[in-house]
This record gives structure tokens, sequence and C-alpha cells, in this order.
């Protein structure tokens, strides 16, 4: 069975969204109000993310730190609310990607661990290689 590999990328509002709905849904809501800042840092097991929330009700902001798990849960089910497709039984992971952040879920996927890059540019179809040689 073929292998698959999808890389869904969010951006800092989404992240906060994702983070906000899915802290509603299992009953433990951050406070209303502005974002005023949201960091991705590594920690252990993986990407851990701060926010910074300043309230509606003008006391000073609140700092909160999600772990990997949690920001894992709440991706998928960010996902599953605005109707992104996902595989259900892939591995799911996070990986930082710049100011973003990477859910990386793979299915049926055995192997040495290759970056996917690096293993997309070793194999070269017999046809592309025949190819880049009649254009030289």
């Amino acid at each position: 069975m073929p292998a698959e590999i999808r890389h869904i990328v969010f951006c800092t509002a989404e992240m906060a969204a994702a983070v906000r709905e899915y802290r509603r849904h299992v009953g433990r809501p951050l406070p209303a109000g502005a974002l005023r800042r949201l960091e991705l840092y590594a920690g252990t097991g993986g990407v851990r993310v701060s926010l910074e929330i300043a309230p509606d009700n003008g006391v000073s902001y609140e700092s909160w730190e999600i772990g990997s798990a949690e920001m894992t849960d709440a991706l998928i089910f960010y996902c599953g609310a605005h109707n992104i497709p996902m595989p259900a039984a892939g591995v799911k992971s996070l990986q930082r990607f710049g100011e973003n952040l990477l859910l990386i879920v793979t299915v049926n996927l055995k192997g040495a661990g290759w970056p996917l890059s690096a293993g997309l540019a070793m194999h070269r179809p017999k046809i592309a290689v025949e190819a880049v040689q009649a254009a030289d």
C-alpha cells in the first residue's frame, strides 16, 4: 500500500484560533481578549507554544503555555471543525517552520527516516533522467 505524508501549515492566527476553539470545546477556555504574542520554541517532547493574551476586562496580560500534545490535539480539532482533510489513522507530529507550525501526518510510512526532500532528490524516474540527458 502506498505511503502518504501530508504537511498542513498553520500561521499564528490559525494556531491561536485552534487553541481557543479546542480549549472551549474541552471546557478549559482561554480568557476573551486580544492575542499579544504567540511564540514557538522547542520543549521536551516537541514544539511548545507560549501565548500572551490581553483580557478584555483591562487586567494585565496573561501567559499560557501549551505543550506539544495539547497543541497537536488543538490542530486536529481545528482541521475537523474547518473541513481540512486529514487521515484519521495517520501518525501526527509537529514541526516548527519559521514562524509557522507544521502538522505532519504520515500513513504507512516505514523507512530509514530520510527527510522527504532528500528522499525525493535521490530518486529520479528513468524517464526524467533521460529527459534531462536529452536536453543537454
